[in-house]
C-alpha cells in the first residue's frame, strides 16, 4: 500500500470519529444545558433578590442557550447566556464590577466549577449519538 493510499484510509477512520455539524450541535447542547444549569443556580445563589420586576423578571430565571454560535449561525456550537441584554448587562456589572460594585464573579466561578459537568454530559451525549465508540 503506497503513502497516498496509507493516508486516504487515515482520513476515512479518522472522518468516521469526528460528528458532522447535526450530531455536534446535539452534543453542545448537552453542555450547553449543563451550564444553564450550574450558570443558574449560582446566580440564584448570590444574586436572587425578593423584588418583583414584572417586565424582566429575575435575572437566575432568564438564562437559556441557543444552539448555535453568536451569530446565529448553526456551525455545531452553542452559547449559554441571558436572554435579554438588561440581565446581562447587570450580570456583566455584577461579575465584573465598576467604580462602585465590587466585583464577586460568579459566571467565571460558575464556568470554572462547571467544567466537569459539562464534558460528561457532552461525553454522554457523544456516546449516545457515534454509539460508544
Amino acid at each position: 500500500m503506497g503513502l497516498e493510499d496509507q493516508l486516504q484510509s487515515f482520513m476515512e477512520r479518522a472522518n468516521k470519529l469526528v460528528p458532522n455539524t447535526e450530531t455536534k450541535s446535539k452534543i453542545t447542547k448537552a453542555g450547553a444545558e449543563a451550564y444553564k444549569n450550574r450558570l443558574r443556580a449560582q446566580t440564584k445563589a448570590k444574586h436572587y433578590s425578593s423584588h418583583k420586576d414584572e417586565k424582566y423578571g429575575h435575572m437566575a430565571d432568564n438564562i437559556d442557550y441557543v444552539n448555535s454560535n453568536i451569530d446565529g449561525v448553526n456551525d455545531g456550537t452553542s452559547v449559554v447566556g441571558w436572554n435579554n441584554r438588561y440581565h446581562a448587562m447587570n450580570a456583566r456589572f455584577l461579575n465584573d464590577g465598576t467604580r462602585k460594585i465590587q466585583p464577586d464573579h460568579f459566571v467565571d466561578v460558575a464556568r470554572r466549577n462547571s467544567r466537569e459537568a459539562i464534558l460528561q454530559a457532552e461525553k454522554d451525549e457523544y456516546e449516545k449519538q457515534v454509539g460508544g465508540k
